[in-house]
């Protein structure tokens, strides 16, 4: 006959089974809690004005750049990537212009070196700095310029440099070199995927988008609960302005660009073009909802006077005063942004309560 179990061994399984269900559950818990928030940071339009030929507003980008390198040292921030809209010169755009686009983006590196420098104290293999091409990149409107030297000038200061996982077009045959590499990419940060789509792929200055290339890079690419796409011109406006070539003044492509975000999960886009920050909230009926950031403050002539909004209920926050940038922290399914702006009356850094954006990807 078996001995029979006391009760103290009976409790003893009990105890040790209940240990190690705790020891799990900790375990699980602190893998979740490990994930600690994290930042990135977006800007765009640091060109300087058409009357000075140097390229760059040197000293606001710089301003900025010394304030982001602060976030990405400061471990309660952890800024880890930094997203630049377009416009970083004022590029060929008339017959004013003294300088070379390779001088110009030279010039604005000058000015981005804390940012730079702050990244490599972090040991990293790359520097984690993307960017896309603005209208002012693209323009060729200066005497003995072409589209071909202004697309070689930005592949070899910036294209090759960012994710070559661009798309080929249908011309183009496999092995070939495709024009797009280093205009339209992709790249995933922790949980994340960015996107970054190059707004002017054609012949003029107006915007053209790869949506074919987008549509299947947000259904292949998306594998977290978070998407974030950076261009140039915005979906939507904000204040009253002219026709100056945004994707708003082409609604037919906005439209079909915007549900192709909807429909790939993207919450947020960002954008510049118009030399302001504004939010505009985005509603759909039975759909989450949606902003576009527009932060096109990095530098460039801040739009004059007090413009008229021309929706004040999609437009929740707007300033044409401040240079700045947007912060954004992610912190597992909750994303939080705000501007980050420089109060030049004040002398110091501020963000308005008003100017911030949460949600929670459910």
């Amino acid at each position: 006959m078996k001995p029979a179990k006391s009760r103290g061994n009976s409790v003893f399984g009990l105890l040790k089974g209940l240990l190690i269900l705790i020891v799990v559950l900790v375990g699980s818990s602190l893998s979740i809690a490990g994930e600690q928030p994290w930042s990135f940071v977006f800007l765009a339009d640091s060109r300087s004005s058409g009357k000075d030929s140097t390229g760059v507003n040197f000293r606001a980008l710089n301003l900025i750049a010394h304030e982001i390198s602060k976030d990405i040292k400061n471990p309660g921030i952890k800024c880890e990537l930094v997203l630049f809209g377009g416009d970083l010169i004022i590029g060929q755009s008339n017959e004013k212009i003294s300088r070379s686009n390779p001088a110009q983006f030279q010039e604005w590196k000058s000015a981005m070196k804390p940012v730079y420098e702050a990244f490599r104290s972090m040991k990293l293999p790359t520097i984690p700095l993307y960017v896309v091409r603005g209208n002012h990149e693209v323009y060729h409107r200066k005497a003995g310029s072409n589209a071909e030297g202004v697309l070689k000038d930005w592949l070899s200061e910036f294209g090759n440099d960012m994710p070559q996982n661009g798309p080929p077009p249908s011309d183009i045959s496999p092995g070939q070199t495709s024009p797009q590499k280093g205009l339209n990419y992709s790249l995933k940060h922790r949980d994340v995927l960015f996107v970054a789509v190059d707004q002017y792929l054609g012949p003029e200055y107006d915007p053209l988008i790869n949506e074919d290339w987008l549509e299947i890079t947000l259904r292949k690419e998306k594998t977290g609960p978070h998407v974030f796409v950076f261009a140039h011109a915005p979906a939507w406006p904000a204040f009253k302005t002219k026709n100056d070539r945004s994707l708003f003044n082409y609604p037919e492509s906005r439209d079909r660009f915007w549900k192709i975000l909807e429909r790939g999960g993207c919450r947020v886009y960002f954008t510049g073009h118009q030399h302001y920050t504004a939010v505009n909230l985005i509603r759909a009926e039975g759909k989450p909802d949606m902003w576009q950031i527009m932060s096109g403050s990095a530098g460039a002539p801040l739009t004059k006077g007090t413009p008229d909004l021309v929706n004040p209920e999609s437009t929740t926050y707007a300033n044409n005063t401040d240079y700045g940038y947007y912060l954004c922290e992610v912190d597992g399914d909750f994303v939080t942004m705000r501007f980050k702006r420089y109060s030049k009356a004040e002398k110091k850094w501020k963000s308005d309560e008003a100017s911030v954006v949460k949600y929670r990807v459910k």
